[in-house]
């Protein structure tokens, strides 16, 4: 049976409020995956009220890639072709629309234009390459039609071991709650990638062809509230047992990976005691190279399949 490990629960009041970035954290580079001025432009979406920015939540996310060689630059205008045209690989980490900023309530307005979406299905068919990541709850709503666009069903919720909040979530390779491909199944800098942590987050399906990296377990559900962090014994559960929280696809001639949290790409500290959540954390060591193979299969590297 495919098992999740359930790590260390705490209060959902205390990650939701005292979470701030870890920005002295830098996960070691080791060897550099491009050679300077040859690795990928990536541009990082801050025009749609992101969570995640360059300067913000994903600094560390954007210092370790510019330790391996890539250009990280803010987006900060709506998506056109001109303006994905800048780009090799574009980031979509937790938008928002402009109602939901604050208000993370139903119902959640979508955070992209028709227009926005028809240039980015558009600009990926030709052969861009996009990082889609929506966290929990209201994330997933407000890229609801962007991500059908490319046939990602996203449950609009928290996807939780037992339908109860907690710290994070182990995939490994020995519960083939980890699968293979050439992202998980690459080693980086001598060490190879058996176990990732994820922090909380969202489940989705992909309905078009694609390759499952993170498979949800059992006893797993996507509790889906009316608010934020507010749940009882009313609120909407789904089971997502098999679903996934990390996926691998094309679309055309482009390529699109897709995951459900985005703390584990980044580096904060939470509560009072500061425990670290995401690479910093000792249990998700291992985030780092993926985070450095997404990258190197999305730039289409030699041997990148």
């Amino acid at each position: 049976m495919l098992r999740i490990l359930f790590l260390l629960l705490f209060s959902t009041a205390t990650v939701t409020a005292q979470q701030i970035g870890d920005h002295t954290y830098v996960p070691p580079i080791g060897e550099q995956a491009f050679e300077e001025g040859a690795g990928p432009v990536v541009v990082i979406d801050e025009a749609h009220n992101n969570y995640h920015t360059a300067e913000g939540r994903y600094k560390t996310f954007a210092e370790f890639l510019r330790g391996h060689g890539c250009m990280v630059l803010p987006g900060t205008q709506p998506l056109s072709l001109p303006v994905l045209s800048s780009a090799d690989i574009y980031v979509i980490s937790n938008a928002l629309p402009e109602r939901n900023i604050e208000d993370w309530s139903l119902p959640i307005d979508n955070a992209f234009t028709t227009e926005e979406v028809d240039a980015l299905a558009l600009w990926v068919r030709e052969g861009g390459s996009l990082f889609l990541i929506a966290d929990h709850m209201p994330m997933p709503g407000a890229i609801d039609s962007l991500a059908l666009r490319f046939d990602i069903h996203f449950s609009n919720g928290f996807a939780l071991f037992e339908g109860k909040p907690g710290r994070g979530m182990m995939f490994t390779r020995m519960h083939e709650t980890l699968r293979p491909h050439w992202i998980t199944d690459t080693p980086v800098d001598g060490m190879s990638i058996d176990s990732v942590v994820t922090f909380t987050g969202s489940a989705f399906r992909v309905k078009a062809e694609h390759a499952p990296l993170l498979v949800f377990g059992g006893r797993m559900f996507s509790v889906e509230p009316e608010v934020a962090w507010e749940f009882d014994e009313n609120t909407k559960r789904v089971n997502v047992e098999a679903w996934r929280q990390g996926a691998a696809l094309t679309f055309g001639k482009g390529r699109i990976v897709v995951f459900g949290e985005a703390a584990m790409f980044s580096a904060q500290v939470s509560g009072e005691r500061r425990m670290p959540v995401g690479m910093n954390a000792p249990e998700g060591k291992k985030n780092a190279p993926l985070l450095v193979n997404i990258i190197r299969w999305l730039a289409k590297v030699d041997g990148a399949e």
